[in-house]
């Protein structure tokens, strides 16, 4: 029956994002209106609707651009407009001037936007009593009322929810990669191969790069502790799929390599269909209930791998007339997603997802 409501309210256009925006709007102005003079606090639900977001970081950041830029657009209009009357050379100039200055301090683009709508309002209509006080008080309660509904009203489960979802997908998609490896009967089989490992990286670069996003998003609400460590964990495993990811790129394109030059590639199969098995236990750690056990088994199979490994390349090796650089990447690259399953160098993975979050901060973009 809920399960009906909701498709039905989804249908319909009517999304907790669609309801969380129509509440801050309503609630900045009643907010407003309550706490400041001004009987039709416009600007107070016009910041509300443009600062509610997604995530709570992504409010919080519109939020914190909104009121930056009212603040010095109404500053720069409010210090000019006694001395200009309000035509097409007064609003080039000023406007101008504002959004030069926004360059000259290197503001991020939304603050410089919003330097040059809050300086032409202010040129307009900055003559009238505690229009640009107003202004202000007004943009700092909608945003504010944005942020609070966005930290009460996020979703309580549904983030590690979909986390964990997004590793069983990445962990399904690499194991895919490897079957059609080692089941591969022609050169076109490992091209195919390695376009779908190719897309693979891109593919789990991107889920990595949103978990990163949303795990951020719980710095600023003092709630959901639990919910914030599942999401932290999640990002380190995304961090371990994404190198795996790279590693099976690799191991692709080396056997694509050894069929062009005519070399007996089929001889991986054995060893590459071992570590398809070890990444499929690993998913089992990960989804099921005894996870101590599952955990010892784990370890077991990423050994038993590691001491068949230097039977395989011996076998390899000695079945070649000279030594071919592409076997050893192959076992490398093998190793390395053994390294990564196993969590062989866990302070190296945090520091490298701590790096990340640190480029996301400043760049505000996928750093990769």
């Amino acid at each position: 029956m809920v399960y009906d409501v909701n498709h039905i309210l989804r249908r319909l256009g009517i999304t907790l994002e669609v309801f969380k925006i129509a509440l801050a709007a309503g609630l900045s102005w009643f907010v407003a209106s309550s706490v400041t003079e001004n009987p039709y606090p416009i600007f107070a639900p016009l910041a509300a609707i443009l600062t509610t977001q997604v995530t709570i970081a992504d409010s919080v950041e519109k939020g914190v651009y909104r009121i930056l830029g009212v603040i010095v657009g109404v500053t720069i209009g409010g210090s000019f407009s006694s001395f200009f009357i309000v035509n097409a050379w007064s609003i080039f100039c000023i406007i101008g001037l504002g959004i030069a200055v926004g360059r000259v301090f290197h503001l991020h683009p939304q603050i410089i936007s919003q330097i040059g709508v809050s300086t032409l309002l202010v040129l307009e209509y900055g003559h009238s009593q505690g229009y640009m006080i107003g202004r202000i008080e007004e943009t700092i309660i909608g945003a504010m009322v944005a942020v609070f509904l966005n930290i009460i009203l996020s979703p309580a489960e549904s983030s590690s929810f979909l986390a964990k979802k997004a590793v069983m997908q990445s962990i399904l998609c690499l194991t895919s990669n490897l079957e059609r490896l080692w089941k591969a009967e022609t050169k076109e089989d490992l091209a195919a191969g390695l376009y779908e490992a190719r897309n693979a990286v891109q593919q789990i670069r991107k889920e990595h790069f949103m978990i990163i996003q949303v795990t951020q998003s719980f710095r600023y609400t003092p709630f959901r502790r639990q919910e914030r460590d599942k999401m932290v964990d999640f990002s380190f495993v995304m961090n371990r799929l994404e190198h795996i990811s790279l590693q099976v790129r690799g191991i692709s394109r080396s056997l694509l390599d050894l069929a062009e030059l005519d070399i007996e590639w089929k001889q991986f199969q054995q060893v590459v269909h071992d570590v398809q098995l070890c990444l499929t236990v690993f998913a089992r750690t990960i989804d099921g209930e005894n996870k101590a056990l599952l955990n010892d088994a784990l370890l077991m199979a990423v050994r038993e791998t590691r001491v068949n490994f230097s039977g395989y390349f011996l076998s390899i090796q000695n079945a070649t007339q000279f030594p071919i650089p592409e076997i050893g990447a192959i076992f490398s690259d093998l190793g390395r997603i053994l390294d990564e399953i196993e969590d062989k160098f866990p302070d190296l993975n945090k520091k490298d997802v701590l790096f990340r979050n640190q480029l996301l901060k400043i760049g505000g973009n996928d750093p990769t």
